[in-house]
């Protein structure tokens, strides 16, 4: 980091709307936004929001070193590209998820961080981060809130709305495809839940059993992949994984999120957006066990991931999730991506399995 004093920060490629989530929980958190580059077809929004910061090229962003993070949500194959010069110039870097979008990314991102310490390359994993319900269960889970867990359901539906959507959107290419580009936020939940130290960064012991793709309601786009499936396996858990952009538009929210995780003495369901129920509002936790079933109020804990970060930056540490954690996520989808099938195709669950290391 450069001298003692808030974290300066500078954003390059502005192409998806969690760019304006990630810049306001930092600046919430005591950063400041210096400078931003001309990438991305939410620019013009970013400028009038934040009017102090200058318009620059990527090359003197990084030529500044006054500056000591880069914050990229661009389109998410050029995300790896925007962080690799960032960290060759002794930067940091916050990417939206998907961090990577293909495993030769991933390996020029593994070389460029070999040897720093803490977490260089932080990929925010969202659905987990900024969502109340979501990251209480993972942390009772983790504590044995409910036993040895032995189950894991993480569903991510989103709406489609595509009449909103930059033509990018729609190449496979481009977004690394569905379970590489919004399915990160599943298996990060998966690995926060089962356990990322016990596993080791290379994940030898996870196996992707099962894995589906496919186009089922977009015609007008036969590459785009609108659903994706995924079984996971590790020491004494399996992991049931969905993802899609098929929330029906009576929905009021963007999609009805859940976490739901089984242990031996009990199970956690949260429902992140929306209790279709009718309790109103978002981030519900249901929690069952020998004592009951009530509803955990989570409403007042706090969103700490920036607060986090920025301690992180200023002593390399790793509290917000290991640099391994980052690593082992954009890991396994990808494998993921690259052993699923045609969506209803082949069997359910077939005998052979994709070693995820």
């Amino acid at each position: 980091m450069s001298a003692p004093g808030p974290v300066r920060f500078a954003v390059a490629g502005a192409d998806h709307l969690h760019l304006f989530q990630l810049v306001d929980r930092l600046i919430l958190s005591g950063a400041q936004p210096i400078a931003h580059t001309d990438e991305g077809g939410l620019v013009d929004a970013y400028e009038s929001w934040q009017q102090g910061s200058r318009r620059s090229t990527l090359d003197e962003i990084l030529a500044d070193d006054s500056i000591d993070l880069l914050v990229t949500a661009g389109i998410p194959r050029l995300r790896a590209d925007t962080a690799l010069a960032a960290l060759a110039a002794g930067r940091s870097v916050l990417s939206d998820k998907p961090g990577v979008t293909t495993v030769e990314q991933l390996g020029q991102i593994r070389n460029a961080i070999d040897g720093r310490p803490g977490r260089p390359w932080t990929v925010l994993f969202s659905e987990r981060f900024e969502n109340r319900a979501v990251s209480r269960a993972v942390s009772l889970a983790r504590t044995g809130g409910i036993g040895a867990v032995v189950q894991v359901s993480s569903t991510g539906p989103h709406s489609l709305a595509s009449d909103r959507r930059p033509d990018w959107f729609w190449d496979p290419d481009a977004t690394g495809g569905i379970l590489v580009d919004i399915g990160s936020h599943q298996f990060d939940q998966f690995l926060a839940i089962v356990g990322e130290s016990d596993l080791g960064p290379d994940l030898g012991s996870v196996e992707v059993g099962w894995a589906a793709v496919g186009n089922v309601a977009c015609p007008d786009h036969p590459t785009m992949q609108d659903t994706g499936a995924v079984v996971l396996t590790a020491p004494g858990v399996v992991g049931d994984l969905r993802v899609d952009y098929l929330s029906p538009t009576g929905l009021p929210v963007w999609g009805d999120v859940r976490l739901t995780i089984v242990g031996t003495t009990g199970t956690l369901e949260a429902r992140a957006n929306i209790d279709v129920t009718g309790r109103p509002g978002a981030e519900h936790l249901i929690h069952v066990d020998a004592e009951g079933v009530r509803r955990l109020d989570v409403g007042d804990d706090p969103i700490t991931w920036a607060d986090t970060l920025l301690l992180d930056l200023a002593d390399d540490g790793e509290r917000l999730m290991p640099q391994a954690h980052v690593l082992a996520v954009c890991d396994l989808a990808l494998r993921a991506q690259r052993a699923a099938l045609p969506w209803g195709s082949g069997p359910a669950h077939p005998g052979a399995r994709h070693r995820s290391t």
